[in-house]
């Protein structure tokens, strides 16, 4: 694998681990553990079939997240920040199949659409360039100014 996925792969493992660990409470050394089956599988197929499996694991917990509340959210990012580990906002920008389907359509269609963009665009910590910033804060005026337009 490339460092690039290297990279990726260990990031999205601790990411992943954490989660499991805190928010599922799964022990770490159980092999019911989401992180113990994905070293599994990088050893036994390698790690580039493991990070496909991965990438959709860390999707499926940022799709959990979709109905938590922002205190919540904030409580969990700031667990990772201390542990060194990318926050779910970051998480989200990066992996989460609604984001980049809001970003492809340029347009969001609803709250829970507002909530995910918003949350990235004001989050301080994540890697968001001005552009994509910039872009995404477009979308949340549009959204914003229908919306109070219908009130």
């Amino acid at each position: 694998m490339s460092p690039e996925r290297e990279r990726e792969y260990d990031e999205l493992l601790a990411y992943l681990s954490f989660f499991a660990t805190a928010v599922w409470k799964i022990n770490p050394a159980s092999s019911k553990h989401p992180a113990q089956t994905i070293v599994k599988i990088a050893g036994e197929f390698g790690k580039s079939k493991a990070l496909v499996g991965l990438r959709q694991a860390v999707n499926d917990t940022v799709e959990e997240m979709s109905d938590w509340s922002a205190e919540a959210r904030s409580i969990l990012d700031d667990a990772l920040i201390v542990a060194g580990i990318a926050a779910t906002s970051e998480i989200v920008r990066r992996y989460a199949f609604a984001y980049k389907r809001i970003v492809k359509r340029g347009q969001i269609k609803n709250e829970t659409e507002y909530y995910l963009v918003n949350g990235i665009v004001v989050d301080q910590c994540n890697q968001i360039s001005d552009e994509e910033r910039a872009t995404l804060q477009g979308l949340i005026y549009v959204y914003e100014n229908k919306h109070l337009q219908r009130s």
